[in-house]
């Protein structure tokens, strides 16, 4: 134990040495906080309660002292090193919540500071081996490491002591899907939806994971009972037809198609899919008529503006669309890659000439 400073605070004097900043860190980190608390499960430790006192005594005096002088960065090394000078087990931490610590691996996760990751969450699973957050994390960390096999055992691990984790239960289905078993993918996505029943993408996902096994009866099923939810949904209804498409089920396809050929988008995520109807089937005018007032509407969506030079260039708008696609070009490079395919689809070589060329 090394011996830094001294401090005479009236009658008494305290001696800081290298060990008295450790309450503080095991307060933080594992009790978020509560210095009584963490007191009551080591009371019978005189080694560490001394040093609280010296931290409650300093508080008292130097009401600015708070724990951000010391706490960061949390290093495992060192706090494993002050449980073995004050002698502390696991067992001893009865009252502990690991949410604190946790916060802290999560913002390290987000740096991708993978090693740290991994360190720290079988620290904090040898404190409570029953703790889903840290399974689901480590889980979704070795997947995007390229290691699926252990990455699975950790997610289903997770699932398996919170069935209720709706993103270990969001990611497990992604990871199954990835590895093609699109079964197990589509039964854990349906367990996500009986907690979160408003989850949107999760509909499409069950249905896309059963089209790649080729059952397209349950994938329609899938995205009706969607429909039922989300009736106005654009999208749901073109995937919908082109399921229907699939199942020569000719009729209810052409249906949704009316519907969405005499309605207008809700969400923003209806726009292209909507779009590629309209043009699909010569309603440009009408198409253009919305699409000027929604963008005037919603600048945060500008984007969609490189839809317009579709119906544009059918009325010989030549300098309105070229000028549009300059825009977007300079700005949203990426949607003109995305938009490709419906671009292609509806302009002829001739017309992409035209608002190509500088």
């Amino acid at each position: 134990m090394e011996h830094i400073v001294k401090f005479n605070l009236g009658e008494e004097e305290i001696e800081i040495t290298d060990l008295t900043p450790f309450p503080i860190l095991l307060c933080e980190f594992l009790y978020e906080g509560d210095f009584e608390l963490m007191k009551a499960d080591l009371k019978n430790n005189s080694k560490f309660i001394e040093e609280t006192k010296k931290i409650e005594k300093l508080v008292e005096y130097l009401p600015g002292l708070t724990s951000s002088f010391v706490i960061y960065p949390f290093v495992l090394s060192e706090f494993l090193s002050y449980f073995s000078e004050f002698q502390i087990n696991y067992s001893d931490l009865t009252h502990i919540s690991l949410n604190g610590l946790f916060d802290t691996v999560l913002l390290e996760a987000d740096k991708k500071n993978f090693d740290f990751v991994k360190d720290v969450v079988h620290f904090i699973l040898k404190i409570d081996p029953s703790f889903a957050p840290a399974y689901e994390l480590m889980g979704s960390v070795l997947v995007e490491k390229g290691e699926m096999e252990e990455g699975e055992e950790y997610l289903e691990k997770a699932v398996k002591l919170d069935p209720w984790n709706i993103a270990a239960l969001s990611e497990l289905g992604e990871l199954y899907f990835n590895l093609g078993e699109y079964e197990k993918a589509a039964a854990i996505w349906k367990k996500e939806l009986e907690l979160s029943p408003n989850n949107y993408v999760t509909y499409f996902m069950i249905s896309d994971a059963y089209m790649q096994k080729g059952d397209y009866e349950k994938a329609a099923h899938v995205l009706e009972k969607f429909l039922n939810r989300f009736p106005n949904s654009v999208l749901g209804k073109y995937e919908l037809c082109t399921i229907y498409e699939k199942l020569s089920r000719t009729t209810e396809a052409n249906e949704l198609k009316e519907e969405i050929l005499n309605t207008t988008p809700e969400y923003s995520t209806d726009i292209e899919v909507w779009a590629k109807v309209m043009f699909e089937n010569g309603k440009y005018k009408e198409a253009q008529n919305f699409l000027e007032k929604y963008i005037d509407q919603d600048k945060e969506n500008e984007h969609f503006k490189l839809l317009l030079v579709i119906p544009y260039l059918k009325v010989k708008k030549f300098e309105e669309a070229k000028s549009i696609y300059q825009e977007i070009k300079d700005k949203y490079m990426w949607y003109i890659y995305g938009l490709e395919e419906i671009l292609n689809k509806n302009l002829t070589k001739e017309e992409m000439e035209v608002i190509e060329k500088v």
